[in-house]
C-alpha cells in the first residue's frame, strides 16, 4: 500500500469516526461517551481509534475544529455579509450547541475544546472588510460574538424558551426563525 492509499484510508475512517461521534456527543456528553461505543457506531475497528485519531480528547477537538471549519468556509466564500450573518442566524440543529454545552459542563475550557474558531475569526473578518466603521461602531469580534452566543443559547433553550413563553402551541420553526430574525434585527451590524 502506498502513502497515498494510507492517506486516503486513514482520513475514511476519522470521517467516520466523526460522523459517529458528533451525534453520540451532542446526545450524551462527550464525557459519558465510551470510544469503543463510536467505534461501533461508525463501523470501525477499536484500535484504529488509537492509531489514527488518539484519545477520546483528540476525537473532540477533531469533530469541533471540523464544524468550525465548515463554518468558516462558508462564511468566507457566502455571497454577501448579510448572507453570512443570515446563516449564523438561522434555525439549524442544535447539535453543535449540545456538544459544546456538555462539554463545558464536564470542565472543558474554551481553550482545550476548540481554541479560537475558525468560523467565528472568519466571518469577524467578513465584517471587518465589508461594513463601513465608524469611529463608534463596535468591534466586528463583539458583534460575532452575541450573534454566536444568542445562537447557541436559542438552539440549547429553545424549546423550552418557547413553551414557558406561551408560545408551545406554535410550530417550532415559525417560532425559532422569528427569534433568530429579530436576533438579527438588534445586532445586525451591515
Amino acid at each position: 500500500m502506498t502513502t497515498g492509499s494510507n492517506s486516503a484510508a486513514r482520513e475514511r475512517v476519522v470521517a467516520r469516526l466523526v460522523a459517529a461521534a458528533r451525534p453520540l456527543f451532542a446526545e450524551k456528553g462527550p464525557s459519558r461517551v465510551s470510544l469503543r461505543e463510536i467505534a461501533s457506531a461508525a463501523g470501525v475497528n477499536y484500535g484504529l481509534i488509537h492509531q489514527y485519531v488518539g484519545t477520546k480528547d483528540d476525537l473532540l477537538e477533531i469533530v469541533l475544529r471540523r464544524a468550525s471549519s465548515e463554518w468558516a468556509d462558508y462564511f468566507s466564500d457566502a455571497p454577501s455579509t448579510e448572507a453570512a450573518i443570515t446563516h449564523i442566524m438561522r434555525p439549524k440543529s442544535s447539535e453543535y450547541a449540545r456538544i459544546v454545552a456538555q462539554s463545558i459542563l464536564a470542565g472543558g475550557t474554551p481553550e482545550a475544546l476548540l481554541g479560537r474558531s475558525p468560523a467565528l475569526a472568519a466571518l469577524s473578518r467578513r465584517l471587518e472588510d465589508e461594513v463601513e466603521r465608524s469611529a463608534d461602531a463596535v468591534d466586528p469580534r463583539v458583534c460575532v460574538a452575541a450573534m454566536t452566543g444568542m445562537a447557541l443559547g436559542w438552539g440549547l433553550f429553545g424549546q423550552f424558551v418557547q413553551e414557558i413563553a406561551g408560545l408551545g402551541d406554535q410550530p417550532d420553526d415559525s417560532v425559532t426563525e422569528a427569534v433568530y430574525a429579530l436576533l438579527r434585527r438588534a445586532i445586525d451590524p451591515v
